[in-house]
């Protein structure tokens, strides 16, 4: 589905439906990941990635805007600070109860993803919880600083995201995605799975030197949201093929202005126009985390970290691709693993029918 979207999107009388709803979810992300990019470099903060990220994510993933997405937005972040300081400051000393915590964490958070209501909930508190704890392992972060950054970030999501849904309203009204029934044990398959192999990703990251890996941990944690094996095979090759595009599209632009980089009048208007390509193929997309949302997030992940034109960008973008890729690799063969193990016990089975 993806990679068919993905070539009508050069095309606009593809036999892809594009409302005039979609046109402007689309305005909506390019201009929230533009402005919020600019923000961040233009004062130079230190985690210019949350900044970034946030506002995309919440744009991309929830196509309007009330309280209720505000509140949990807001509140999973708030959360997630606490919860940072309890156990890296309280628990490091103790890694296999540290460990178990964020087991619990993770838990509790997919399963919440899997009953629905509290989707973004939960979502957002997996990616604050795995960015956080992963950015708190290394002596050189300070503390103060990515917690105030996450809350400045989080909150300025939500307030981007109000000023935009109003200046930029849909067109007509929008229906709420129809609700999945699932049963008991697939809640637990689910949960269990996506819980599982997120602790493992947080270990493998706690013991390697991975400073330079945010965009393989991210990749490795965001196709676990379809929270069982298909879906992750699925989102793993939607999630490569995003990556790339969007690798390539930032070595074109950092090539075109190599020597200018630091231009905020000449690099906004090409970052600018990625995010609203990334963002039309999302929206035609429909499906959630697909290409385009992969791309959108890579673009912001990497912008968000502050290329500069010194380095070898093209080790940069080969090195995040190769990273993705192999974090893919390992965390679908994890999660064929706990696919096979849950599915022994009737309590857990999840069979996908076709």
């Amino acid at each position: 589905m993806s990679i068919n979207t993905l070539a009508h999107v050069f095309t606009p009388h593809g036999n892809i439906v594009y409302t005039a709803n979609d046109f402007r979810q689309t305005v909506r992300i390019a201009v929230a990941g533009t402005i919020a990019l600019s923000i961040s470099t233009f004062y130079d903060v230190q985690y210019g990635v949350f900044f970034v990220v946030y506002p995309l994510m919440l744009m991309s993933l929830v196509p309007m805007f009330n309280l209720h997405v505000a509140r949990q937005f807001i509140f999973s972040a708030a959360v997630n600070c606490v919860e940072m300081v309890l156990i890296v400051g309280y628990l490091s000393q103790w890694p296999v109860i540290m460990t178990l915590v964020v087991f619990a964490l993770y838990v509790m958070r997919f399963r919440f993803m899997s009953q629905g209501p509290l989707f973004l909930l939960g979502s957002m508190g997996v990616v604050c919880q795995s960015t956080m704890l992963n950015f708190m392992s290394y002596p050189t972060s300070n503390w103060h600083t990515l917690m105030f950054s996450n809350m400045e970030a989080c909150v300025m999501a939500v307030a981007l995201s109000a000023l935009l849904h109003y200046l930029i309203p849909d067109v007509e009204p929008r229906k709420p995605p129809p609700r999945i029934e699932k049963d008991a044990a697939r809640i637990r398959h689910e949960s269990l799975l996506s819980g599982t192999v997120a602790t493992i990703i947080f270990v493998v990251f706690q013991i390697c030197d991975l400073s330079d890996s945010l965009s393989a941990l991210m990749a490795g944690i965001l196709i676990l949201f379809p929270m069982h094996y298909r879906g992750a095979v699925i989102s793993s090759i939607w999630r490569v093929v995003g990556v790339v595009l969007a690798c390539l599209y930032i070595l074109v632009v950092q090539l075109i202005i190599y020597d200018f980089s630091n231009h905020m009048i000449l690099m906004m208007p090409l970052i600018g126009l990625g995010l609203a390509f990334s963002a039309r193929l999302h929206v035609m997309e429909k499906v959630g985390a697909g290409v385009g949302f992969a791309s959108i997030t890579t673009i912001g992940i990497m912008f968000g970290q502050n290329l500069h034109p010194y380095q070898d960008l093209v080790f940069s973008d080969l090195y995040r691709i190769t990273s993705v890729t192999v974090s893919l690799v390992v965390t679908l063969t994890l999660v064929f693993l706990m696919h096979r193990l849950l599915n022994c016990f009737a309590a857990t089975r999840f069979v996908v029918s076709d």
